[in-house]
């Protein structure tokens, strides 16, 4: 198996640009994926550069409908014309807002008319040649306090409290691809019945800001602590939403947590 990051708020290649967004690819001896697609075409562009051909990806997984990590896809599906994309039945037709620091509409659009024949919708946990999907994340620990910022709407002029019903999880082997894990990465470890090796996503735990306060030192502790105990043998590569200073309390007590970067190179 073969990771590469592709877009991500951090960069140490100085030929690649960075986003507020996630898309990784990553590719086995027999079938390409692309996880996400970032904020914008910025993905592309970034795979360009590492020589990386999206016309020969097979799937496209789509972890939720925030525009972080939807944003590209259209993009995508201009210059690819063969890959099915998999993403949750309750994406098409929602709006998403944030308030974290002001008040801002997250949707991501695409046209899934124009596209209809690309898509598989999925509404519950399911299995697509080898790919195992989980929509249904049961909530035995606590989800990240950043979540309170996030909105659904539910009718004209009516948000309410985003549940993540649309956020998907996916596990190719032993690699699992977590997205935001707003659900929370505990609860996500907990719901996932094969064995995991390598894990792909941010945590979102954030970074205070201002009056906009998330996960205490304790907490972020806890998690890592967690983490450590119950699953010594995954390595976590994490980025994008799990804030800078979260990272480094994170990574502080447990050495199995690791930083990407645009451009960064695994090999399993």
């Amino acid at each position: 198996m073969k990771i590469v990051v592709l877009s991500d708020n951090l960069t140490a290649d100085t030929r690649l640009e960075s986003e507020h967004g996630l898309s990784i690819y990553l590719e086995s001896a027999s079938v390409k994926y692309l996880l996400d697609t970032g904020a914008s075409d910025l993905f592309i562009h970034n795979a360009e550069v590492l020589g990386i051909d999206f016309a020969e990806v097979d799937y496209c997984l789509i972890s939720h409908g925030h525009n972080d990590h939807i944003g590209g896809l259209q993009a995508f599906l201009e210059i690819n014309k063969k890959a099915k994309v998999i993403l949750s039945a309750d994406i098409p037709g929602a709006e998403y807002m944030s308030i974290r620091r002001y008040p801002h509409s997250i949707t991501g659009h695409v046209d899934f008319e124009k596209f209809q024949d690309r898509f598989i919708f999925i509404k519950k946990n399911t299995i697509i040649n080898h790919i195992h999907i989980y929509a249904s994340i049961p909530q035995k620990y606590a989800v990240p306090l950043g979540n309170k910022n996030l909105f659904i709407r539910k009718s004209e002029g009516e948000y309410v409290s985003d549940t993540f019903h649309h956020e998907l999880v996916f596990l190719i082997d032993d690699i699992l691809f977590t997205g935001c894990a707003h659900n929370g990465i505990l609860n996500i470890l907990e719901a996932i019945q094969e064995p995991v090796k390598i894990s792909l996503g941010g945590f979102h735990l954030l970074d205070s800001h201002l009056d906009q306060h998330y996960e205490t030192n304790d907490q972020l502790l806890c998690v890592s602590q967690s983490l450590a105990e119950k699953y010594p043998y995954v390595d976590f590569y994490t980025g994008h939403c799990t804030g800078d200073r979260s990272y480094v309390i994170l990574s502080d007590v447990n050495n199995k947590i690791h930083q990407i970067h645009c451009g960064e190179c695994i090999i399993k």
